[in-house]
């Protein structure tokens, strides 16, 4: 048995997160396309005109024009706004959506009304900036300590190189969920035990599990950039819950 799996990133990253989870999926004989969300990566969009709805719009295209079906959707971090709302405007494409250590709103929060002091005011530097985006270098000793802490320098290094500025408006803009909530695609989400980034605020979870539905769970004893530190991990805890 084989799924197709739809990956998507977060904030600062692009599709080249996905590499090492993705290999172990292709090897294990599923089909799995990581996408570039518009302005990250190899998607050259203009970063000032980024917003969430572009984001969403962009891997539903990505979907739809495939013609992909049966697709299991998964996010990671931030990609959990984006992966809710292709939900909402493609569901029957969806097999399942499957939240990695990922956001979970409610209807009309702003990702960023949740944030740590340093991610707002970061804000407040991408409002400055002419591409109304948050360069990484600001918050780079952050980012070691608590979100890539498992990793070793020279894996954070090489993230850390490889990070592109992240637009302002998809954190800033409230998050319609109405009709997610009303779906009946079956939720999951894969807890990083070791994922500090938001603490003290909150964990991930049971912050944002708690949101969801009945939702299936994985746990990996991992920091927030899983992909990176616990690629095979991470691998079989989305074939496990794809077929779960």
């Amino acid at each position: 048995m084989s799924d197709t799996f739809v990956l998507v990133h977060g904030a600062w990253h692009g599709a080249w997160c996905w590499a090492g989870v993705g290999r172990h999926l292709e090897e294990g004989g599923d089909r799995v396309f990581a996408v570039d969300l518009p302005s990250h990566g190899a998607n050259k969009f203009n970063r000032a005109k980024v917003n969430l709805d572009v984001y969403v719009d962009s891997v539903a295209k990505f979907i739809e024009e495939r013609d992909l079906k049966s697709v299991v959707i998964a996010g990671h971090s931030m990609g959990g706004l984006v992966i809710s709302g292709v939900a909402q405007k493609i569901p029957k494409r969806l097999k399942r959506v499957v939240f990695v250590s990922a956001m979970v709103m409610l209807d009309g929060e702003r990702p960023i009304d949740l944030s740590r002091p340093e991610l707002k005011a970061l804000g407040d530097v991408a409002a400055s900036r002419p591409d109304r985006s948050m360069p990484i270098e600001v918050m780079e000793p952050r980012f070691r300590a608590a979100f890539i802490q498992d990793a070793s320098k020279d894996l954070q290094d090489f993230v850390i190189s490889a990070l592109t500025p992240q637009p302002i408006a998809p954190l800033a803009d409230p998050v319609p969920m109405k009709e997610f909530y009303q779906l009946d695609i079956p939720t999951s989400y894969v807890i990083c035990e070791g994922d500090i980034s938001m603490m003290p605020n909150f964990m991930w979870h049971p912050h944002f599990t708690s949101r969801l539905k009945n939702p299936t769970t994985r746990s990996i004893k991992s920091g927030h950039e899983v992909m990176f530190t616990k690629p095979v991990e991470c691998a079989g805890a989305l074939r496990e819950l794809a077929r779960g």
